[in-house]
């Protein structure tokens, strides 16, 4: 199979996307609803690109296309950047302050003030309900139809399924999704809503509360990590760390002390 990718011939495997192959071989392509760890769902279309297959010529998203065959693969051309400054222009007037917005806008010269701002806190990638699906919290949806489709709760009210694991928050690439630890909750706020409070755990050591009080076995069942070792649910992660080093510290010099009396 012979790929040429922007003139150059890259290395390609049968089946693997176009995103794949790009960043395989260093190749840029923009791309905001598309993570490694998730199935491609070609929602923002910024990773439109040219493909040329004998004489016909399409445009098709980078992140989702497997590669067949023989094919020529155009990244950057004026099209595409036309393209993709509407794109930026678009998605920026629901997001305005979203600084990966800010940037791509800078690499394509979008105009962040094309369009009136709507405001909406989110881009409609679903990445954050894919993941929430994903780790088996089923919190988050994309709900309704057409213009009034948005990132929701399930009637709109607190989810009591929801584990507090953030995934939602990493995995979101406007930061429109923020966790709050409060008074021993832990509180999830999407768009400015509460969707779920999820209690945290208390540490014995200094009092402070940390991790969700749940039980991560579901999660690690679904991701298939059999091998990982039993979480610590009374301890901070800064207290365990103090524990450890004292432990290490009070064998060295146990160790010493034994070398000392043996000389």
């Amino acid at each position: 199979m012979k790929i040429i990718m922007d003139g150059k011939e890259v290395a390609a495997e049968r089946g693997q996307t176009i995103v794949e192959v790009a960043r395989r071989n260093g190749v840029f392509i923009p791309t905001l609803c598309h993570v490694p760890a998730l199935e491609p769902a070609a929602m923002c279309r910024v990773c439109t690109v040219e493909l040329v297959e004998g004489r016909r010529t399409r445009l098709v998203t980078a992140c989702n296309y497997p590669l067949r065959g023989d094919a020529e693969i155009r990244t950057d051309t004026p099209l595409l950047r036309q393209n993709r400054k509407v794109l930026i222009e678009l998605l920026a007037s629901r997001c305005p302050d979203s600084e990966v917005l800010k940037g791509l806008a800078e690499r394509y010269g979008a105009d962040l003030k094309r369009f009136s701002s709507e405001d909406k806190q989110c881009i409609m990638c679903g990445l954050c309900a894919r993941v929430c699906e994903r780790v088996g919290g089923n919190v988050l949806a994309l709900c309704g139809r057409g213009v009034e489709i948005r990132v929701d709760t399930s009637f709109g009210r607190l989810s009591p399924t929801c584990i507090g694991c953030a995934s939602c928050v990493q995995i979101c690439p406007v930061n429109a999704i923020r966790i709050e630890d409060v008074d021993g909750e832990r509180r999830v706020i999407v768009r400015g809503k509460e969707a779920s409070r999820v209690a945290l755990r208390k540490c014995i050591g200094c009092g402070i509360h940390f991790g969700p009080v749940i039980d991560l076995n579901q999660v690690l069942e679904r991701a298939d990590e059999k091998g990982v070792p039993a979480f610590n649910t009374s301890t901070c992660p800064a207290c365990s760390r103090r524990n450890l080093a004292r432990r290490l510290a009070e064998r060295h010099f146990e160790q010493l002390a034994f070398a000392n009396r043996e000389t």
